[in-house]
């Protein structure tokens, strides 16, 4: 058989795989990606890569770039100052990166752009480097951009079909993570450098309470500067003691500082420094004292990127009284409930 003939026959085979699989999967015939419908079953195998197990992946972990791909819930990447728009946060595989929109069967060149020059950033150029690529079970758009790396060259792609579904199944935790910025391709801290703090009442309306200042070393670790403070709260003496209270006809808020060292450090994962700084108890109006009894804490959670919300719930705070162990934390949230829906204030929003 001469070389021309060995070339014709290749070319044949692959073209009649390409055609099956494009029967079989409805992948496009003529540029090989799937162009719509991107969360639906996938095929075993990835052209020039090789398809990874939970198990594998976890081997990967210390040596691979990770890439996650999953499209983000929003208005996209702001033309203006390439921050990605995104109304739910993305909980990926620690230590990944987050790249939106390139697992599209179609790109825009500025899409392909993004694609190229972050994966020569992630790689510092050396296409043999260990390559990642996931989002969802079943998510196409994982497997067309461990395609599309191939075709730019990369020789070492590795295709997580499992993705954030597969992994924690399999017992393992996710992180937060924000997309890289679509123009400069930095990462956004998940927290602000700046913040300020809302009280949200029953209608959704906003009281401003003070602000939280962030800071971190290692994009993990957060230490924090809280001020609670503002117009809205007046001094009130109470139980032989002063307290900045929020005052009303009906329920007074009153700030309770909490008394003992902190570490004032938090992270994406742990909020427990920033929740003990949100203190306070409510108090009747009719009332002569104050009872640490009526308890408020808010529990928070990260919403969405560098938006933290909490919802308050009601316990005793006499637990205060005492001073806890060395590097404790004394509040027992298994003894508080969710009496928000009654509260003037059910919410806290912080938020830049």
């Amino acid at each position: 058989m001469t070389l021309k003939t060995c070339l014709i026959t290749i070319l044949l085979l692959f073209g009649s795989a390409a055609n099956a699989l494009a029967e079989e999967y409805d992948v496009d015939a003529t540029t090989g990606y799937r162009m719509e419908r991107y969360r639906a079953p996938v095929p075993s195998s990835i052209p020039q890569g090789t398809t990874i197990t939970t198990a594998d992946a976890k081997e990967l972990l210390s040596s691979a770039v990770f890439i996650d791909v999953l499209p983000p819930v929003g208005l996209g990447a702001d033309p203006f100052d390439g921050n990605w728009l995104i109304s739910e946060p993305r909980y990926t595989i620690k230590g990944s990166t987050w790249l939106p929109e390139v697992g599209r069967g179609h790109l825009t060149q500025e899409h392909k752009e993004f694609f190229s020059r972050n994966l020569k950033r992630l790689t510092n150029g050396d296409k043999a480097s260990k390559l990642v690529f996931f989002c969802t079970a079943d998510c196409w758009q994982s497997w067309n951009a461990s395609k599309r790396a191939a075709q730019l060259g990369y020789t070492n792609i590795h295709w997580y079909p499992a993705g954030t579904d597969g992994w924690q199944e399999n017992g393992n935790t996710l992180s937060p993570v924000l997309p890289v910025n679509f123009l400069d391709d930095t990462t956004p801290p998940l927290f602000p450098p700046e913040a300020s703090v809302y009280l949200l009442d029953q209608s959704g309306n906003e009281t401003a309470i003070g602000k939280v200042l962030f800071s971190t070393d290692d994009g993990e670790n957060f230490g924090i500067n809280v001020k609670i403070e503002g117009e809205v709260f007046s001094e009130q003496f109470l139980s032989m003691r002063p307290f900045d209270c929020i005052t009303d006809p009906k329920e007074w808020f009153c700030y309770l500082q909490y008394p003992y060292p902190l570490n004032n450090t938090i992270s994406s994962l742990d909020l427990l420094d920033l929740e003990y700084q949100l203190l306070f108890i409510l108090k009747s109006p009719s009332d002569f004292g104050i009872d640490a009894w009526n308890g408020l804490y808010f529990k928070l959670e990260l919403a969405q990127p560098q938006v933290l919300v909490g919802t308050a719930l009601s316990g005793d705070l006499n637990v205060l009284q005492s001073p806890p162990a060395a590097n404790t934390r004394p509040i027992d949230l298994i003894e508080f409930i969710d009496e928000s829906a009654a509260r003037r204030f059910p919410k806290i929003i912080i938020r830049p």
